[in-house]
This record gives structure tokens, C-alpha cells and sequence, in this order.
């Protein structure tokens, strides 16, 4: 016979893996091996290809920057 106490801990740990995005992507490449079906990614990582969201925010900033700084130069003698 089990303690109500950890029976507790263990419907904690039950829901807290089942809602890991790691165990169901793990659970989804186990079924999908097991019934021979093809790979939902790309191999190359997840399919993502050119410049990420944070590179193009770099390059706006970059932008940005340049404008702000012409506009306050002092001009040369």
C-alpha cells in the first residue's frame, strides 16, 4: 500500500513529464519510427533557413544607428 504523500509526488512527476515538449517529442519520434513513418523535421536542424529573427533586428538597429549618426555630424572645414 502506497502513502497518499507519494502517491501525490508521483501524479506530480506523471503530469509534469507528460507535459514536457521534450518527452512528447520523444514519444512522437518513437511512433513515428515504430510505424515507419517519415521524419515531421528536415535534418538540418528544424528546417530554418536565412537569417533569423534576431538578425534582421541587428540590421535594423544597425540602420537605425546610421541614420542617427549622419544626422549629427558636424560638418568638416
Amino acid at each position: 500500500m502506497k502513502l497518499p504523500f507519494l502517491m501525490l509526488i508521483e501524479a506530480w512527476a506523471v503530469a509534469r513529464l507528460i507535459r514536457s515538449p521534450t518527452f512528447n517529442r520523444a514519444v512522437h519520434s518513437v511512433y513515428r519510427k515504430i510505424n515507419r513513418l517519415p521524419p515531421l523535421e528536415p535534418p538540418n536542424g528544424g528546417g530554418r533557413t536565412g537569417p533569423s529573427r534576431f538578425d534582421h533586428f541587428k540590421d535594423e538597429i544597425k540602420e537605425q544607428f546610421k541614420e542617427l549618426t549622419w544626422q549629427n555630424r558636424r560638418p568638416r572645414k
